[in-house]
């Protein structure tokens, strides 16, 4: 059965809700009080009903009047259905209904799909939360075998209604005091055409005397019958008492052994205990303490893969490096700057080599360059070429440019001015304001004199200059010995300027690097005592690069001793404590077990263990004694051995031969007498009634072996169950260990099932007991039980599983190990898994399983 949809009407919480569930592995998720139980009571309800008022706790009556109840769409080995259950009398109203055709159909499909599975089973079985794993931890293996037992296979309800039937039956043929019973009414008729027949042959003599011998020989054929029978009986007995030999050998050993062994039990099972924990206490300790101790010395050896020739020398030197590495930190800046102007003199010397290169000046004009004011024969170049350009001018008359018209204009309004003042100074009457006048006349006349007399000096002076410019020029390129014409220079003197540019930029660059440099003078001096060991350059850039790289390649390798150094300090620290724990435990172990009388904790584990053999021996011993009654014990107790009760056994064989052919030779002679008797004519009524008288015999014996059957049948089936369990168990019991293996991340390889107890077998082939285990393992124990009971049992009976938060105490791998076992399942089971914290599982499953409420 796969639960596809839930659709809830009202129950408690929830109200007109659905919820889809068409997956195979769904994880329902929600924050406590979301209402995941109250979902989970629902399903369990719809299937096998309401609780009753008898359990008002139990029910969910919604608190907001809506109608009780709801359904289920599920998926089924006869199609899809719906489950509808509302509220009403012996568990509420069911309905079913097919999904295709809207048949209804009864409600003997709903027993059909859940078989013999109860709700009691149903919630032990298929249905578990931490609760339920909780107490699993508290059981002894006796207690979790058997409650694996009470499940039984999927027939075992049927087997205890077949019991019932079988005494009913058994009643139905007879009671000892009843009349209706059919054997009461078979003996009763009996009795009564027992007296007819004897009646009817007292009342002829005629054949008086063939009666009589028939009579002695019938009186002789029931004696022989009845030493058949007890011989029979007795090869019976004779034959359980071989069957039981060796059951009786077992029990002859240990009786005797109980007999001359008389031992006194001193240490009980809580005192076993107390000393027990406290032993595992220790052991835990010790085995953290060895933990701890395997971690420093994993540490260690990492710390030492880590150590290199590297790692070496810096430690060596570790206070000259670390001065070193703080000057790098310094003048890290400056190292950037120096790499931006080398990058940039690199780049100014090739646009120079370039403008050489174009203009194919040889090294002598070059060095030529270098020797001159390159500055001073630019500037006389540029006056030389104005010149010449102003001689040109004033040959071609040229119209005036701007700067004539202004000074012309000038001189015009300064003239106009000088008349207005003279005039002004003539007419107006002595005083301030001709005085005023007369001032602004003499001013006025000496600035056009001084602007005359600067005009005549320019243009006498553009003549001188070119001159003169011309033999400087000449005598700078002669003083540097340069042979490049003044045409060439005139021509050139842009490619020269650009020269000149780039050598300055270029010498300023050298000055700048060179400045920058210096910076890194004192870490080469502070370096001098590693030059060797790491090849150090002679370029103070490349140095510092070089041990830059140094720093960049130890500086992880320190970090990362550091912390294992750290670490070990750390772990050091916890074994003192580790350390001291032990030996506080062990001294108030000795203090328990002195008090005991034991000298060590062998002793006590041995007399302990003894103690329990003893204890088992006699369990064992009062089983034998169930299995052996007392008449077998007898006859056991009368032999020596096998072998006089395998002659005995022949001899009574033997006689019952004898005695069966005895009472074939006399049936032989009582048929030929009555034969004589019927040839008389005087037997046929007789015949008729001993006949009828045989018959009801016959009857009588037919019913009471169908009783005895009966009887029989009901103790058989008891047995037969508990067989089938044992042969069920060591199945599940395989299926369990590989799922146990899984979930423990193959910790433990094997779960052993011996004399009536769980071991389970460690990888390293150590046997632990359950009561040995942890919390979380047991719980994973118990969960590989059940899943492996569940997959066997969902071979016929294919019900959901559901799981509510039942895997809290498990650690991050073996929650990914449950996962994985819970996705495999799922192929064939239907899972629910309710939970508060999906976290562990979100990453592993599609949107479309996970469910997320309240």
């Amino acid at each position: 059965m796969k639960i596809i949809a839930v659709k809830i009407y009202g129950f408690g919480k929830w109200s007109d809700v659905s919820f889809d569930l068409n997956k195979k592995l769904k994880f329902i998720y929600g924050n406590n009080e979301a209402g995941k139980t109250t979902l989970r009571v629902f399903i369990t309800s719809i299937l096998f009903g309401f609780a009753t008022k008898r359990k008002p706790f139990e029910q969910y009556h919604p608190k907001n009047g809506s109608r009780y109840g709801g359904c289920l769409k599920v998926e089924t080995i006869d199609g899809e259905f719906i489950i509808e259950r509302i509220e009403g009398g012996h568990g509420g109203k069911l309905k079913i209904t097919n999904v295709q055709t809207g048949q209804l159909y009864p409600e003997t499909f709903l027993e059909k799909w859940l078989g013999p599975v109860t709700l009691k089973l149903f919630n032990e079985i298929y249905c578990f939360d931490q609760d339920s794993l909780h107490q699993i931890g508290l059981l002894e293996p006796e207690e979790l075998e058997k409650s694996l037992l009470s499940v039984g296979t999927s027939g075992s309800q049927k087997v205890f209604e077949i019991q019932e039937k079988f005494q009913k039956k058994a009643d139905e043929l007879y009671k000892p005091n009843g009349r209706v019973p059919i054997l009461n009414k078979l003996l009763k008729q009996y009795k009564q055409k027992k007296k007819e027949v004897d009646e009817v042959r007292s009342k002829t003599s005629l054949f008086s005397e063939f009666t009589l011998d028939i009579q002695n020989e019938a009186k002789s054929k029931q004696k022989l019958e009845e030493e058949i029978k007890k011989y029979e009986n007795e090869l019976l007995k004779m034959q359980k008492a071989k069957s039981l030999w060796s059951a009786y050998s077992q029990y002859q050993a240990l009786n005797k052994q109980k007999k001359s062994n008389s031992f006194d039990m001193k240490v009980t099972e809580e005192d076993y205990q107390v000393v027990t924990e406290a032993k595992l206490a220790i052991d835990s300790e010790k085995k953290m303490l060895q933990l701890v101790e395997d971690k420093i010395n994993s540490l260690v050896g990492d710390n030492q893969k880590i150590e290199s020739d590297d790692l070496s020398y810096f430690k060596l030197h570790e206070d000259e490096f670390s001065n070193v590495f703080q000057m790098l930190d310094r003048v890290s800046g400056s190292i950037e700057r120096i790499k931006q102007l080398r990058s940039q003199l690199a780049t100014l010397e090739e646009e120079r080599n370039q403008l050489i290169e174009k203009n194919s000046w040889e090294d002598k004009t070059i060095q030529a360059f270098s020797r001159m004011d390159i500055k001073r024969l630019l500037f006389l170049l540029k006056q030389n070429t104005r010149g010449v350009e102003n001689d040109t001018q004033l040959v071609r008359r040229r119209p005036k440019t701007k700067s004539v018209k202004s000074e012309y204009s000038f001189t015009l309004w300064g003239g106009c001015a000088a008349l207005l003042f003279l005039i002004g100074a003539l007419i107006i009457p002595s005083g301030m304001t001709k005085s005023a006048f007369i001032g602004c006349f003499l001013i006025t006349g000496i600035v056009l004199l001084s602007k005359y007399f600067s005009r005549i000096q320019n243009g006498g002076n553009n003549f001188e200059n070119v001159g003169t410019n011309t033999a400087e020029i000449t005598k700078i390129l002669e003083e540097a010995g340069c042979q490049l014409s003044l045409n060439y220079l005139q021509t050139k003197q842009i490619d020269l300027n650009h020269w000149f540019e780039l050598t300055e930029k270029v010498n300023e660059c050298r000055l700048n690097v060179a400045e920058k440099e210096k910076q890194l003078v004192a870490i080469k001096e502070q370096t001098f005592f590693c030059e060797k060991k790491l090849v150090l350059s002679a370029d103070s850039l490349q140095r510092v690069e070089q041990l830059q790289a140094y720093k960049r390649r130890i500086s992880p390798l320190l970090r990362e001793q550091q912390g294992h150094s750290r670490m070990i300090a750390s772990y050091e620290e916890e074994k003192k404590k580790r350390i001291y724990k032990i030996k506080v435990l062990s001294s108030e172990l000795h203090k328990k077990i002195t008090a005991y009388g034991k000298n060590s904790i062998t002793d006590f584990e041995r007399d302990y263990a003894a103690q329990k053999e003893h204890f088992e021996d006699n369990i064992k011993l009062t089983n034998l004694e169930s299995q052996i009654d007392s008449q077998t014990m007898g006859i056991l107790d009368n032999k020596r051995n096998l072998s006089n009760l395998e002659a005995d056994y022949e001899t009574i064989l033997e006689t019952l031969e004898s005695e069966r052919k005895e009472l074939k030779r006399i049936v032989t002679d009582i048929t030929e007498k009555k034969v004589r008797l019927e040839q008389l004519g005087q037997y046929d009524k007789l015949q008729v009634m001993e006949q009828e008288l045989t018959n009801l015999q016959t009857e009588i014996i037919e019913q009471s072996e169908n009783w005895v059957a009966f009887n029989a049948t009901k103790q058989w089936l008891k047995r037969i169950l508990e067989l089938s369990s044992q042969n069920n168990l060591p199945e599940v019991v395989r299926l369990a260990e590989k799922y146990f293996m899984r979930l423990t991340n193959h910790h433990f390889e094997k779960i052993l099932l011996s004399k009536g107890h769980l071991k389970l077998v460690s990888n390293n082939k150590i046997n632990y007991d359950v009561g040995e285990l942890s919390r979380a393992t047991t719980e994973q124990l118990y969960i590989a039980l059940r899943f492996a009971f569940i997959a066997k049992a969902n071979k016929k009976y294919r019900l959901p599983l559901i799981v509510d938060d039942a895997f809290v105490n498990f650690d991050k791998k073996r929650k990914e190990s449950m996962f994985a076992l819970l996705q495999e399942i799922s192929n064939k089971t239907q899972i629910l898994c309710f939970t508060v914290d999906i976290e562990p599982f979100y990453d592993k499953v599609n949107e479309e399983e996970v469910l997320m409420i309240g």
